[in-house]
Order: C-alpha cells, then structure tokens, then sequence
C-alpha cells in the first residue's frame, strides 16, 4: 500500500455504554470550534447494513461491485464491500487536522479508555498508549491520569496541546 501523510490519531475505548459516544462529540465540538477538520471513524463489531434493498447502489453491489459510492448535492457515501483495517481506513483521511477512532482497542494510537466502575480498571491497565482514564468513580492505585466524562474540555486542550506540541 502507498504511503501517505498521517494526521495524528487518537482514540476513545471502552466497553459498551460507557461514554465513547458522548465523549467524542463533547471533545469534537471543542476542536472543531478551533478550526481543526476532525475526521472519525468507529469501529462496529456486528455485521453492518446500511444500504437499502432495491436502490441503485444496492443493486450495484447485488451485481458484483467490490467498490461502489454516490454522490448527491449534501454528503459522499462509499460501500467497500469487505471489512477494512483502521490503517486501510486512515487513507481516506488525510486532509483532515486530527482522526478521532472510537474502539479498535489494540490499535497503537494514544488512547482514552472509558470504563464504568473500578470492575472494568483492566482495560485500562492491559492496553498500550493510554493518554487517560475516564470513570465516574476514583479508582484507587492506578498510575494513569483519571478524568471524567464531565473532563471533556480539559481532554479536548489535552489533545490541541499535543497536536499544537506545546503539552506539559
């Protein structure tokens, strides 16, 4: 695969239902309202049907198209008829300023784990490049920053400072 200029990519995981969702758009909006061109990508780990049966693209693909896309007067939509990587993914995002990823746990990007309760503290503690820790309770004995999802402006200024190379 070719090589390509990478912005820098930083991710939200966690279990189901604790706050990725919520988190992201919080920090988005922060950043965008800088001027940064965010991107996103989140990861589905079930089976994903997003086009409708019957309609033009559709039919494409029913004929055997690997790649099919359309174009209307508001937003671009390409189906990719097999599942591809976040590296493959991050191809189609080098214009933008900043990726935000939610899941792809393993992935070797600075990461932000949300957890829900002191139960879950393994996620945080088993995975690589964790940045911080976002829990509604104070979890006791753990070396990495703790935050929680009302912490959103600060991560956001977490994140602009690394990108803008000034972090503490």
């Amino acid at each position: 695969m070719k090589k390509y200029a990478l912005p820098p990519v930083i991710q939200f995981v966690g279990y189901a239902n604790s706050g990725k969702t919520t988190l992201i758009c919080r920090v988005m909006d922060i950043l965008t309202g800088k001027g940064l061109r965010v991107g996103t990508i989140k990861h589905h780990a079930h089976k994903l049907e997003v086009d409708q049966p019957g309609k033009d693209t559709w039919k494409h693909q029913q004929a055997g198209a690997c790649l099919t896309s359309i174009t209307g007067t508001n937003q671009t939509v390409i189906f990719h008829h097999t599942p591809l990587s976040l590296e493959q993914l991050l191809f189609y995002y080098q214009d933008m300023d900043l990726i935000l990823v939610e899941g792809y746990k393993r992935a070797p990007y600075p990461k932000w784990v949300l957890i829900r309760n002191s139960a879950e503290r393994t996620l945080a503690e088993e995975l690589s490049h964790v940045q911080g820790v976002i829990c509604p309770e104070r979890l006791e004995n753990m070396d990495i920053p703790q935050y929680t999802l009302e912490d959103a402006s600060y991560i956001a200024e977490e994140i602009s400072n690394t990108l803008s190379g000034t972090r503490d």
